[in-house]
């Protein structure tokens, strides 16, 4: 992954940042800018549609390179703030759950400290959301996260 930070001054000309993960395929995977306001997580589309020339991003005047450690700990600042949070009944517990979009039925786990087992991918856009299956679920099922309002979930003990 690379972790791009751009700084900005906002439209009434207060500072910001926006952070980036990027996989190797200029897929972002995580977003959030920063703010006086607070904080705004990606739209969809930056998530959704397609891959970033992370290269060229890198190379903005405004950009700077930093290492994950350095994207993590901004992270862990807002993370709890993401709306997608309020969707789960309790984010510091285990979860699974279906979430259906269209013909398509996806199987997914909320791990808030740990990862599941083999057979289940990544959600792009999140640290602890799993879906059961291949990457090409993982991205389906993250635009199936943005469009569907509705999850359906149930406790677990542990992650699956």
């Amino acid at each position: 992954m690379r972790y791009i930070r751009i700084c900005f001054g906002g439209e009434s000309g207060e500072p910001g940042m926006t952070l980036y993960e990027i996989d190797a395929k200029g897929w972002v995977h995580r977003q959030v800018q920063l703010h006086a306001e607070g904080s705004r997580f990606s739209p969809e589309d930056i998530l959704m549609c397609h891959p970033v020339v992370a290269a060229a991003m890198a190379n903005h005047p405004a950009a700077d390179e930093i290492d994950a450690d350095e994207f993590e700990h901004m992270w862990k600042e807002v993370a709890a703030d993401r709306p997608f949070c309020a969707r789960i009944p309790d984010p510091s517990s285990p979860w699974a759950g279906q979430i259906s979009s269209g013909n398509r039925v996806f199987d997914v786990a909320w791990a808030p400290d740990s990862t599941p087992a083999a057979g289940w991918e990544c959600v792009p856009g999140f640290v602890n959301l799993f879906v059961r299956g291949k990457p090409e679920e993982a991205r389906s099922a993250c635009a199936a996260v943005f469009i569907v309002d509705a999850i359906d979930w149930y406790a677990l003990t542990k992650a699956a």
